[in-house]
């Protein structure tokens, strides 16, 4: 039972992750084709974005290693995984 609801939280955790972070990301491409965003009115999905990733100085695709790191961290808390 103890696994059940270790892993009800995990999963609780990753919907609502990716809840807010599909929110946060459909407002950035809207902002991208309203020209908000300085030359990036070709980014307005989820594909063109990794291209966009992809062609990042190192430092900043270390961002996105961070926030890895942190889902990763708060997961195997809630599993009860020492790290």
């Amino acid at each position: 039972m103890r696994d059940n609801k270790k892993l009800a939280k995990v999963i609780a955790y990753l919907l609502e992750t990716y809840e807010d972070s599909r929110e946060y990301l459909d407002e950035f491409y809207e902002q991208c084709q309203n020209g908000e965003i300085d030359d990036l009115d070709w980014l307005a999905s989820d594909d063109e974005m990794s291209d966009f990733c992809n062609n990042q100085p190192i430092e900043y695709i270390r961002i996105y290693d961070f926030a890895l790191l942190e889902i990763s961290r708060r997961l195997l808390k809630k599993l009860d995984v020492e790290i």
